[in-house]
């Protein structure tokens, strides 16, 4: 089931693009903003105050979607190939196993290296505007996101596990059949490897020391979002747009495992479709078993998304919205870390980049991490606020700007603000061209793209676009990103 699940993940990201901030928008990826852009029920999630004006295709009363997904893996560790290759392993199922060398190549890699991926299916979607009273949309969509950076350390154990340099000593089964304790040495063979019990430090050091510089978050929901907004007052010169979004969240899966000045801080709540074992420490959580797909909720809670905007004289839009107020209260398999000394382990570490596919080997019995059991934890959802603008230049092109703000470091936000600068243009009435440049975030600097074809008189639009162009025209580069969706339509 853990691959399955991967799989899942990753053929989002095969098909699809986007950082995690555009939600499943792929008519809007690929100018590098969404603020003032978004409309009908893709503004749900980004700025609700876009439901109440008119946009370009005003003889139209409804919208509705299906299907639409974006996704992004994001590693300056490894090269463009070796993403390609990870995600084919990850459809496939079939991962290619590291030999020692390999797993020592790779904690060298991502040592203080980021790690991020983001991945989207909004499901269903579906707007309508009445002349007097606004706009209202309806949106369910899964998001899952993942940010990581390891110290050396941590990196050396997570991919070497027993035979990591940490533990000077071994306990080794013998071609006898009895266990000795040996000390831990370079240039070991394979055969070797497969008699390895344990290994065992004797001088142990803390968890949180051994992690110290070290992040892992992770964050998968489902979100249903009710949308409504309208015209507060004004006229063609001036006017100014209100909105709110109401929202009901399901958690599937929540991790934050941070250490900073040797202190650990960590908590987690997975569901079972995940495959973790947790040992005796699942005598003391609320544990829930059993796999299904899609894989059973462990948490939920509500949130809030609030947006303002004003029109100049039809064509300036200005905009500015505070997105997830609220939180999810987790009570599945809910689990806190004991900042304990490292004695031993007998995991064997991480035999791939399947990092996200891994996690027993940090959280589960014989992991790193020491588990204890709650009933329950409540952690709020990844505040941000927006502030956008844009031009309408008759019916030929859309240019704007666009700013993110995290407000919190929860699972699921960002490192650092955003700024995006892109547009649209409409060389012909079926077809938009989409171009921008993004900075901040989870990701260094990203130059999206799109193309994006519509029916006639705007009737139903599809297409793709990237993140980063970067994904189509070099072999190098440390992005994935694809957006896709073909079944939007308006009556």
């Amino acid at each position: 089931m853990k691959k399955t699940i991967l799989a899942f993940f990753t053929s989002l990201f095969v098909l699809t693009g986007s950082a995690q901030y555009e939600f499943s928008t792929f008519t809007n990826t690929g100018h590098g903003g969404a603020t003032t852009f978004a409309t009908d029920y893709q503004a749900t999630g980004i700025n609700p105050a876009n439901l109440g004006w008119d946009y370009r295709y005003s003889k139209y009363h409804f919208t509705m979607g299906f299907n639409e997904f974006t996704g992004s893996v994001h590693s300056t560790a490894l090269q463009k190939q070796e993403l390609r290759d990870l995600l084919s392993q990850a459809i496939s199922g079939k991962f290619k196993d590291f030999t020692r060398d390999q797993k020592i190549q790779a904690a060298k890699k991502f040592t203080d290296e980021g790690f991020a991926i983001n991945a989207d299916y909004g499901s269903f979607g579906f707007g309508f505007i009445t002349k007097h009273a606004g706009g209202f949309a309806i949106h369910v969509s899964d998001r899952f996101q993942w940010y990581s950076k390891l110290g050396a350390q941590a990196s050396d154990l997570l991919f070497l596990g027993k035979t990591s340099s940490y533990f000077n000593q071994l306990l080794y089964l013998n071609p006898v059949g009895d266990t000795v304790q040996i000390n831990n040495y370079q240039n070991m063979s394979p055969d070797s490897i497969k008699n390895i019990i344990s290994g065992i430090s004797t001088i142990p050091k803390k968890i949180g020391e051994l992690l110290n510089g070290s992040e892992i978050t992770m964050s998968w929901t489902r979100e249903w979002n009710v949308s409504y907004g309208r015209r507060i007052f004004g006229d063609s010169t001036f006017s100014m747009y209100g909105g709110i979004g109401l929202k009901y969240m399901q958690g599937t899966g929540y991790m934050s495992v941070k250490s900073e000045n040797n202190k650990l801080t960590a908590i987690s709540s997975l569901s079972p479709s995940f495959n973790i074992d947790y040992g005796t420490a699942s005598q003391t959580a609320n544990s829930v078993s059993g796999t299904s797909f899609p894989p059973k909720t462990v948490g939920s809670g509500f949130g809030m998304d609030f947006g303002l905007n004003v029109i100049i004289k039809n064509c300036i839009e200005i905009g500015a919205a505070f997105i997830n107020a609220g939180s999810i209260t987790w009570k599945g398999n809910v689990y806190e870390v004991r900042d304990t000394f490292l004695m031993s382990t007998t995991s064997a570490g991480m035999n791939n980049y399947n990092i996200p596919g891994n996690l027993a080997n940090l959280m589960g019995e014989g992991g790193l991490m020491k588990l204890v059991g709650q009933k329950e934890i409540k952690t709020k959802l990844p505040g941000m606020g927006r502030l956008g603008a844009s031009i309408q230049i008759k019916k030929v092109a859309e240019l704007g700007v666009d700013m993110i703000f995290p407000f919190n470091d929860e699972a699921g936000n960002f490192k650092k603000p955003i700024i995006g600068f892109g547009g649209d243009i409409y060389p012909f009435k079926w077809l938009k061209l989409q171009a921008g440049y993004v900075k901040g975030g989870n990701y260094d600097y990203s130059i999206p793209l799109g193309i994006i074809f519509i029916g006639k008189d705007g009737d139903f639009e599809g297409g793709i676009a990237s993140r980063d162009a970067v994904t189509f025209f070099t072999q190098n580069g440390p992005t994935l990103s694809l957006s896709i969706g073909f079944m939007r339509f308006r009556f």
